[in-house]
């Protein structure tokens, strides 16, 4: 059998849950350590093994409620973090939406 490497991050506290799910499951994995990330899972899993297998093993209240995403290397998942960021441009026009809204709308309780 040859091994694939396969990173997972989501919502804090995913970890524990995660490792328990598949220990219940018949899927062959090998987790691995990341020093120094908190919200970042290693695993080693079968080659040939279907994501759409490893997501049923784990379980999908669990994909759901972490907002779990699997990357394949960590280029993906930086890639993944740039893209999600705002740009100078939306940060400006977001600013500009609140200030807009704090003139125009009475905040009273």
């Amino acid at each position: 059998m040859s091994w694939t490497t396969l990173y997972i991050t989501g919502k804090p506290d995913f970890k524990e849950e995660i490792l328990h799910n598949l220990d219940k499951s018949e899927i062959s994995f090998l987790p691995g350590s990341t020093e120094g990330e908190n919200d970042l899972v290693l695993l080693w899993v079968d080659e040939n093994l279907p994501l759409r297998d490893l997501k049923k093993a784990i379980g999908s209240k669990t994909v759901f409620k972490y907002r779990l995403q699997f990357f394949t290397s960590l280029t993906q998942r930086q890639a993944q973090e740039k893209k999600e960021s705002l740009t100078p441009r939306e940060q400006a026009m977001i600013r500009e939406m609140a200030d807009w809204e704090t003139r125009n709308y009475r905040h009273s309780a």
